[in-house]
């Protein structure tokens, strides 16, 4: 199989340090901004508000070809250029911030205790007051910025839901690269603590592995197949619309929820609940689901 022809043409430092002025940042923003994202030389240099052609063109070169493309139309941000743009809007590396510990309505599945969503160094937390059960995930401050705090909880929901689906598909969360899922005990994934109760670290997870970035993301099975197409038509033959519903009412919590089958070969298994009727996947050592059954 022939390779894709894609190679590196600059070092990170050298791209980024294209980043490193106030005008260059401002000539994306104006970019940004332009109807159809796209504007001629005087009328974006009008925009930044420099006076200097030949400085302006100084600093419009710095970016051209890796952050702005030259049309016959004029200027146009590249792909690279449009989520320079997008991580400033979204705050990554302009926000920061904490919000005051929302209750939420949903007891814990594990124990029925009440739960408290936390969000401070650009994490969502959700604790349970009287067992060990946690979930967590880094979420972008700007994320949460245009929503009043009664949103909050539906929109971490949604963001968790999306990483999941995101990573699901082969993709890492941070960089694009490629993603392998393994299906481990809770106690074998980095989130792992060490004071972890054996009903937790023996939990059944979908260990998401980056090959180009290192990264791992983690996830009960309740939410890493809460996407799959058979799932969804469960609950909708039985009323529910899982996507109305906060991501963390279907984790798997204990072994009436999830356990191993088998260790070697890996089987693992994630039950599904609506009134009366229950709903059992079951996955291999790579979270692809070998067997579906169905009571009720």
């Amino acid at each position: 199989m022939s390779e894709p022809g894609l190679v590196e043409t600059a070092d990170p430092e050298t791209v980024f340090g294209a980043l490193s002025d106030g005008t260059r940042v401002d000539i994306l923003l104006a970019l940004w901004d332009a109807d159809g994202r796209s504007a001629t030389f005087s009328d974006l240099r009008e925009e930044v508000g420099m006076a200097d052609s030949g400085q302006f063109n100084y600093h419009l070169d710095k970016l051209r070809d890796r952050f702005v493309r030259q049309t016959d139309d004029g200027y146009t941000l590249t792909l690279a250029g449009e989520q320079i743009v997008g991580a400033i809007q979204v705050g990554a590396y302009t926000m920061e911030g904490s919000i005051e510990p929302i209750p939420l309505a949903e007891p814990c599945r594990a124990c029925g205790g009440e739960r408290t969503l936390y969000y401070e160094d650009e994490t969502v937390r959700i604790e349970c007051a009287d067992c060990p059960s946690t979930s967590t995930s880094g979420v972008p401050p700007g994320v949460f910025a245009d929503h009043e705090r009664s949103e909050i909880p539906a929109v971490a929901s949604r963001y968790f839901r999306t990483i999941l689906a995101h990573v699901g598909e082969g993709f890492c969360w941070h960089c694009e690269g490629p993603i392998t899922a393994t299906v481990v005990p809770a106690a074998e994934t980095r989130a792992a603590r060490d004071d972890l109760p054996t009903t937790f670290a023996e939990l059944p997870m979908a260990r998401y592995d980056c090959g180009r970035c290192g990264s791992e993301i983690t996830s009960d099975l309740g939410g890493a197949l809460l996407n799959h197409p058979v799932v969804g038509g469960f609950f909708h033959e039985h009323g529910i619309d899982v996507r109305e519903r906060p991501f963390w009412a279907f984790n798997a919590v204990g072994r009436e929820q999830s356990r191993f089958r088998e260790r070697d070969p890996v089987r693992a298994t994630m039950t599904y609940t609506a009134g009366d009727a229950t709903l059992t996947l079951v996955v291999d050592g790579t979270l692809d689901v070998v067997a579906v059954e169905r009571d009720g």
